[in-house]
């Protein structure tokens, strides 16, 4: 098949891409009458759990089409400006010009700059379909349990989040600082549910104030995104010692408020993003000295790079390579922490096995520790847990689907609400009366590897996001601020455009469809002269 494909690609292509037009859509792709047509899928694109064009934005922001660029995005993303400030970023991790050597194209923070400071009543609210009678209900509102109730809206069914908190947003609205992402921020993008008909039943706990059995009877069909609420804990000597926190505590009073005043030296053990932000709440809540231990080295913290880099500016300091034996103490609370040279973090296989050096021991004084090491399902929702379809998260052959963390254990908000779409299409065609599985594994007629032209991007190094430095205790204003438009579009010219569609089996009949359909007139067929 391959040297078919060779031959065929060797004859001339009459298919015509003006890429100063196209947006990356697909759509020409997905009108070919003959397959003839298809869409070299850019690395970005390719790496974005949630499918968005990612290419097709920053290229109409390069243009100056910030309102086209925005239409992009909404297809995909109902949460613009929380993802431009807390995303993973997995697309900027694919870019090839970050694979290349060079600095990966900023595409979170051109995200930020199309979308941030938006009003209420300029949210985009889509079309919601004739009410079906199906009713289905959503246990938990963090990214994934939010993304499916959107989702699942859309088409008409009724929809009810149950949320154990006293307002909906799960882990974003307790667990990521103010200073990475506003309330204001999540409150704003949180409306547009409510705008939907999105119910929310808020400080009710499934499990306890209602059985997930009765849900499932009551409902049609349910979505449980209850995430990773529970703290991994070290099983060490000390660990239940007055002064010894988890992360997720410490987390929640900086963000929410409480009882809890910091002072003195601090150690806050783990090296994910769950360990820095604890770290920088802890300097912001009164703590005069602050040290993250990481098992892992300086280049392989699993925390966002640039969240690291701020906490070192901040004055947090980074034990690399040494994990806790036990917290020792005085008169019932830590005094400190006694550490082991880490050797490797994982075996030969990829699995996490950590492996120590005994003999190279040393001590830091604490006068609190934070144990930020992971998080776990909570599974008192199940007297065992089911066994659950890897592509359509449905819980054996019931009406239930599990989404998010609930479902793959900690991850990140993209994939989370990456994972609640998954969930949603599947609740959507067990409603509809549907095959679960079928066509969800293709992805479309696209490619995912070839040549890529680098000389369309500037010479211009990454640029960065104006910056505010903390001031200390009391802090929690956000940090990172938005590009300003010359910026935004300079970053957006360093963009190589990696994809576009091409015919690929040199089959085309000169039907037209595909450039007819084209939205942007950015393709059109050549026709032979004898053919006209």
């Amino acid at each position: 098949m391959s040297m078919r494909n060779n031959l065929l690609e060797a004859l001339s292509d009459n298919i015509v891409i003006d890429k100063d037009k196209c947006i990356y859509c697909g759509l020409c792709v997905e009108t070919c009458i003959l397959d003839n047509l298809r869409l070299k899928l850019a690395p970005c694109s390719q790496g974005c759990p949630l499918e968005v064009n990612v290419q097709g934005y920053v290229q109409e922001v390069k243009r100056g089409n910030d309102d086209k660029a925005r239409e992009i995005l909404r297809d995909k993303l109902i949460f613009p400006e929380i993802l431009g400030r807390i995303c993973s970023a997995p697309c900027e991790e694919k870019c090839h010009r970050g694979q290349v050597g060079d600095a990966a194209v900023a595409a979170r923070a051109i995200k930020r700059y199309l979308t941030d400071g938006r009003e209420v009543e300029d949210i985009y609210l889509p079309e919601i379909g004739e009410d079906t009678g199906k009713r289905v209900a959503v246990v938990g509102s963090g990214p994934a349990g939010l993304q499916a109730a959107y989702d699942l809206r859309l088409p008409g069914h009724e929809v009810v989040v149950f949320e154990s908190g006293q307002k909906p947003g799960g882990m974003m609205r307790w667990a990521i600082p103010e200073f990475r992402l506003p309330v204001e921020v999540l409150d704003r993008e949180l409306t547009q549910l409510e705008r939907m008909g999105v119910q929310f039943l808020c400080g009710v706990l499934v499990g306890q104030d209602h059985s997930l059995t009765d849900l499932s009877r009551e409902y049609d069909a349910v979505i449980l995104a209850t995430g990773c609420p529970k703290t991994a804990a070290l099983n060490i000597e000390g660990e239940q010692l007055d002064g010894v926190y988890s992360g997720l505590e410490v987390l929640r009073v900086g963000r929410l408020g409480g009882d809890l005043s910091l002072s003195g030296s601090l150690v806050v053990i783990g090296g994910g993003n769950v360990a820095v932000d604890s770290a920088q709440v802890a300097l912001r809540l009164g703590a005069d000295r602050v040290t993250v231990v990481s098992l892992e080295g300086a280049d392989d913290l699993p925390a966002f790079p640039e969240e690291v880099a701020n906490a070192g500016k901040a004055g947090i300091d980074f034990e690399h390579s040494w994990g806790p034996v036990r917290f020792f103490g005085d008169r019932g609370r830590v005094s400190g922490v006694e550490l082991q040279h880490c050797t490797a973090v994982f075996d030969a296989s990829g699995v996490f096995k950590p492996q120590f050096d005994s003999c190279t021991l040393k001590t830091i004084p604490a006068d609190t520790v934070i144990v930020a090491i992971g998080q776990k399902r909570d599974g008192s929702l199940f007297k065992e847990m089911p066994v659950v379809d890897p592509l359509t998260l449905q819980a054996g052959d019931s009406n239930v689907f599990l989404s998010g963390d609930c479902a793959t254990g900690p991850s990140s908000v993209v994939k989370a609400m990456a994972s609640g779409r998954r969930a949603a299409e599947s609740a959507r065609r067990f409603l509809a009366g549907e095959h679960l599985a079928y066509g969800r594994s293709y992805r479309g007629p696209v490619e995912t590897e070839f040549e890529i032209d680098t000389t369309p991007g500037s010479d211009e190094a990454r640029v960065r996001p104006p910056h505010r430095e903390c001031t200390g205790f009391g802090d929690f204003s956000e940090l990172e601020e938005r590009l300003e438009e010359d910026a935004a579009r300079t970053e957006a010219g360093r963009c190589y455009s990696c994809g576009q569609p091409f015919g690929k089996f040199r089959t085309c009949w000169f039907c037209l469809p595909c450039e007819v359909e084209c939205p942007e007139d950015a393709l059109w067929v050549e026709v032979p002269y004898l053919l006209r």
